[in-house]
């Protein structure tokens, strides 16, 4: 990976170019200090990490560019309301900007500052510094959160907000929230949002949520009616065990994909049939993306294996590739390593370590179990080594090519994907059930849980809702794209399930953004098209401004 100081690399022509295409100078510069100030979120459980170092300083950083922009702004902290309950002390500010012309009806914009981390395996796939806005031959911008969210939703709703207001004539009040917590299932952000709403009367205007309509500019070029829910599920055991539980507790995890697989959607896939995906609507998705496994390495005379480690450090991330660290005699060692290779089937491949976040001791084997990574909400797009490494550890003491005796500890983090219709609670019923029933025929101390935090259902809207409508014809004019889909990923429209408007009716939200299929959100590359993301602002500022 090269590396350079600073919030951006590209010339003086090249940022003219770049503005000219956005419409904006001022969003790129912006753009380039967000991905620099680095907001990301990790929560891992089961490893009790949370940790979200940067968010004061973005959300104050962003305070100061809306009320420099000329707008009302400030901050929602749950943390400093005394309502701080499984937050873990860590400050969740979210922020909210406010466009208001006097006008009877409210649009919602709805965005999220915090952005995945980039985990030590990802750095040498990065072309250029992941936290350094980087202008491409390509004409892309490259860097963590250039597209998910901070360029789509933060950067391209200020820009919205900023157009409206200096062109004039918005015949709607505007408010814009830029939330924290989204990547890791909202418990400090939009959730924490909704539970201050709901310990208000319905009527309350001090509601933040108050508006007729959302825009979630956090999605693909495409009008996204049914947003995907989520369980992030945690499992492992409650006891050390022998490595033949730890595979088939991992296979019946990642056998629950074959379940949810039969929830099917009505909403068309965009990624069909072009992308890969393997039908024709949305469907439910459960991908295993944790793996880890530690055991002894004293006192074996055959190689012992001590640390299994999938390189990811979030949930919703599917890793590039699976650890595999041995310790034992030296010659044993050369054996084994001569012999892993050809147990592991195309087009996975074992390499010796690339990266890792594993201290590998001195005289150890170390193997990297390779695939593709990609955001976990789109398993069709990644290759997954997680079920491959459970394989090659099953024909590895199934050939004793190492010390059996002795117990280990293992964990699995499971993303667990709802179609856009099915509501949380059956999602639960569904999923846990069918882990738990094998459980149940299976005593090996197996654990599984779903964090109340880090879960939420689908949501649906019907295609023929006249926001939908409206923003189909608006996408064809910006985008040149027509017609509603489902959305994989999941976004925080399935948190606004419950929400009403002003009225009284459900408040509809409606999904799209600028995360085309060279996104890579999530991922090594993560970049936006500037076009794209001007496109975004034009669609929020038509929207606002259409009947």
């Amino acid at each position: 990976m090269s590396g350079s100081a600073g919030p951006a690399r590209f010339s003086g022509d090249s940022g003219t170019r770049l503005a000219e295409r956005l419409g904006d100078p001022e969003g790129l510069q912006l753009l380039a200090r967000l991905v620099a100030l680095a907001p990301t979120n990790l929560e891992d459980p089961a490893h009790g990490r949370w940790e979200k170092p940067n968010y004061p300083v973005v959300a104050e950083e962003l305070v100061r560019v809306a009320r420099g922009f000329g707008f009302g702004a400030r901050i929602y902290d749950p943390m400093s309301r005394g309502e701080a309950a499984g937050l873990h002390g860590i400050a969740r500010p979210n922020v909210i900007v406010d466009l208001d012309v006097g006008a009877p009806e409210r649009v919602l914009i709805l965005a999220h500052y915090d952005v995945v981390p980039v985990p030590v395996e990802q750095l040498p796939r990065w072309q250029s510094p992941p936290h350094v806005l980087t202008l491409r031959e390509d004409g892309r911008l490259y860097g963590r959160g250039s597209n998910d969210d901070l360029g789509s939703g933060v950067v391209g709703g200020l820009l919205a907000l900023r157009r409206l207001a200096r062109e004039g004539g918005s015949p709607r009040n505007v408010r814009l929230l830029l939330c924290c917590d989204e990547e890791t299932g909202g418990s400090g952000g939009i959730e924490a949002i909704k539970a201050h709403d709901a310990s208000l009367p319905e009527s309350d205007p001090s509601r933040i949520l108050r508006a007729e309509v959302a825009l979630i500019p956090d999605g693909s070029p495409h009008v996204c009616a049914g947003s995907s829910g989520v369980l992030f599920l945690d499992a492992g055991f409650d006891r050390p065990v022998g490595y033949s539980a730890v595979v088939a507790y991992g296979v019946s995890l990642v056998r629950l994909h074959e379940l949810a697989r039969e929830w099917r959607s009505a909403y068309r896939s965009p990624d069909w049939p072009e992308h890969a995906a393997p039908e024709p609507v949305i469907t439910g998705r459960a991908t295993v993306t944790r793996f880890d496994l530690e055991g002894p390495a004293r006192g074996a005379l055959r190689p012992r294996l001590t640390r299994i480690h999938a390189e990811t450090d979030a949930t919703n991330q599917i890793a590039q590739s699976v650890t595999f660290v041995f310790e034992g005699p030296g010659e044993k060692l050369i054996e084994l390593g001569r012999w892993l290779p050809s147990q592991v089937p195309r087009p996975f491949r074992l390499t010796p370590l690339v990266s890792s976040a594993v201290v590998v001791p001195p005289g150890a084997l170390a193997l990297s179990l390779v695939g593709k990574s990609y955001h976990a909400g789109y398993p069709h797009q990644a290759l997954n080594p997680v079920p491959a490494a459970l394989a090659l550890l099953d024909e590895t003491v199934g050939n004793a090519k190492i010390e059996e005796e002795g117990f280990v500890s293992a964990s699995f983090g499971v993303d667990l994907r709802l179609p856009p219709e099915m509501g949380l609670e059956e999602g639960r019923r569904r999923g846990l059930g069918a882990i738990e029933e094998w459980g149940a025929h299976h005593p090996i101390g197996a654990t599984i849980s779903a964090p109340p935090d880090r879960q939420r259902g689908g949501y649906a809207l019907a295609p023929d809702h006249p926001m939908v409508v409206k923003l189909d014809r608006i996408m064809r004019e910006v985008f040149g794209v027509e017609g509603v889909y489902g959305e994989y990923g999941g976004t925080d429209a399935s948190s606004l399930l419950g929400v009403r408007t002003p009225s009284g009716a459900p408040l509809p939200a409606l999904v799209f953004g600028s995360m085309d299929r060279s996104a890579h959100i999530h991922e090594a590359e993560e970049s936006v098209d500037p076009a794209l993301l001007g496109g975004v602002v034009r669609t929020i500022c038509e929207f606002v401004r259409s009947p």
